[in-house]
């Protein structure tokens, strides 16, 4: 086995074992990153290894660029959180003097209702679609702004261990309750951990409680069965009727629903890594700049065809040569940064961890708005992981617009003479 690799591997593990060692840090973002790779990438890339499959793309280069990115990972964090020192802790009275919370609540509210009309509409829309339809741009659409579903429940459940108001745990329990029957028929593995984060960060965040040893063993080996198996999972409970609770418990998942290689996001991401140093052709900030426009750019307004003339064209290369490229894979962030940059690539996952740090640090220290962004992007962070870099910074619009509303329309008007927040920067006079 390469040098590479097995550093790799060592480095994973040092991190995530720090989630055994402290069960507090769970959720921190490196390490929350670090065990999802450990069950879900690091055995594709042993078995890329093993099978010499992967060999005339020389796999050896992407193992070295994914020590570098997660090394720029753990130190962007790290930084992160010294540049976020905060003396002090903000207590519910001094978050009482910055915020009303009974606006909080509404504002909350709001942000579940537009969700769940756009969850409706969804359901609506993919039910007029006959088999084999392509989505359209509604679907898309609506799929994006049912996150602010989740982002009013998040709220409401901050709201309630804060204030023990129990409309805000209303809230937060509808909310969370609309997302099990796509948890238990669909078995989406992100929505699955979106609920695990938004409970249990909730309770460190503001009650210090963290998750048991005892459930944390139990919690992480159903995970990496929903992570590797995501796909075998929904085949299952399609064929046999089932929800994901009886998928889980079957004898035989087998995954017969494509070519499976057991390796396929790390083979397509070794290869993509090859072929885009082979050919020495990279996209820069292309595929960030798509991103935005799928995602906000409404297709069923303007039309498709604008739509597209709005997009930047990328290099498709490296996709007409990943043979091992599966369908339903996805081709990992260390494949899209590395395209972009080269190794330079890196610097988007100190970027990334850096602002999670800092968002860390501060959450932990009290402020109200920084729990509600780590919760909320805890998720799109790990898919920085296994899916692409962009996709953090396409959540990043809809979540900053619409918090900021809220939080805007909650906040106090500060008083004269009123002394500052524990972190708070003082403003010079003009």
């Amino acid at each position: 086995m390469s040098v590479e690799l097995t550093i790799l591997t060592g480095l994973i593990a040092l991190l995530a074992l720090l989630a055994v060692l402290r069960p507090a840090t769970l959720f921190a973002y490196p390490v929350a990153g670090s065990l999802l790779m450990w069950v879900f990438l690091l055995p594709q890339a042993w078995r890329i290894e093993s099978s010499g499959d992967l060999n005339d793309f020389e796999p050896t280069l992407t193992w070295s660029y994914m020590i570098l990115c997660m090394i720029m990972t753990a130190v962007g964090f790290w930084a992160g959180g010294i540049r976020a020192a905060i003396a002090g802790r903000n207590d519910l009275a001094s978050l009482r003097e910055r915020y009303d919370f009974d606006k909080l609540l509404k504002g909350a509210m709001a942000l579940a209702v537009i969700g769940g009309i756009a969850q409706i509409l969804l359901e609506r829309e993919v039910a007029t679609m006959q088999a084999g339809d392509l989505f359209t741009g509604a679907v898309a659409f609506y799929v994006m702004m049912t996150a602010l579903l989740i982002y009013g429940a998040s709220l409401g459940w901050l709201l309630y261990l804060y204030t023990g108001d129990k409309r805000a745990l209303v809230l937060a329990l509808i909310g969370l309750v609309v997302t099990v029957p796509t948890i238990l028929l669909a078995a989406r593995r992100e929505l699955s951990f979106t609920v695990v984060s938004i409970i249990f960060l909730g309770l460190w965040f503001v009650k210090k409680k963290a998750i048991s040893r005892v459930l944390l063993i139990p919690l992480v080996f159903v995970g990496a069965i929903l992570v590797n198996q995501a796909g075998a999972i929904r085949g299952y409970i399609a064929k046999e009727n089932s929800t994901l609770i009886g998928a889980l418990s079957a004898d035989d998942l087998e995954d017969k629903s494509r070519n499976k290689n057991n390796y396929d996001e790390m083979a397509s991401g070794v290869s993509d890594i090859a072929i885009t140093s082979w050919s020495d052709r990279y996209s820069f900030l292309t595929p960030y700049y798509n991103t935005i426009i799928q995602l906000y750019v409404p297709a069923f307004i303007i039309g498709h065809d604008l739509k597209d003339s709005l997009k930047a064209d990328e290099d498709e290369s490296a996709g007409a040569y990943s043979k091992y490229f599966a369908s339903g894979a996805t081709r990992t962030g260390f494949a899209d940064s590395f395209q972009a940059f080269h190794y330079f690539g890196c610097i988007i996952f100190f970027g990334i961890s850096y602002f999670m740090g800092v968002l860390w640090k501060r959450a932990n220290s009290g402020d109200v708005l920084s729990q509600l962004y780590y919760i909320i992007l805890l998720a799109a962070g790990l898919k920085v992981f296994t899916e692409s870099t962009s996709i953090f910074f396409g959540v990043l619009p809809l979540m900053f617009g619409s918090t900021y509303a809220v939080f805007r329309y909650a906040r106090r008007p500060r008083k004269v003479g009123a002394k500052l927040l524990p972190g708070a920067v003082q403003r010079r006079a003009s």
